[in-house]
């Protein structure tokens, strides 16, 4: 990442720091659907889980230790979101919010389906 680049992201995740403060005052403030404050509560885990994965690979190639133990917890997380998107979808097709007509919903069938071969042989063995 260039100098600029670099500068350009610690500009935009300041900025995002920002907004998340002033978000926080209108949360408590505010009414909002549970289901929506679920969603961003998630979204926000995720970038914070993230940006902790992306901050021990940097301090752990700093020290010049291994940084590829870092790559568990990243599929960990990986693992724990998509069980939670999974388990959110389940909820979201039992109050047919989602349908067929649902943008993307074939392609994650053939996702899903994908990826239920790859764990069933995980199971099998």
């Amino acid at each position: 990442m260039t100098a600029t680049a670099s500068e350009e992201l610690a500009a935009r995740l300041q900025k995002a720091s920002g907004d998340l403060r002033t978000l926080e005052q209108e949360i408590k403030s505010g009414d909002i659907a549970p289901q929506i404050l679920r969603e961003f509560r998630q979204a926000v885990d995720h970038v914070r889980q993230t940006a902790w994965a992306v901050q021990q690979w940097l301090e752990l190639r700093a020290q010049r230790r291994n940084a590829y133990t870092v790559l568990s917890v990243l599929t960990t997380e990986r693992v724990r979101r998509t069980t939670q998107l999974c388990q959110d979808l389940g909820l979201d097709l039992d109050a047919t919010e989602v349908t067929f007509e649902t943008e993307g919903l074939e392609g994650l069938f053939r996702a899903v389906e994908g990826l239920f071969v790859r764990l069933a042989r995980l199971f099998k063995k």
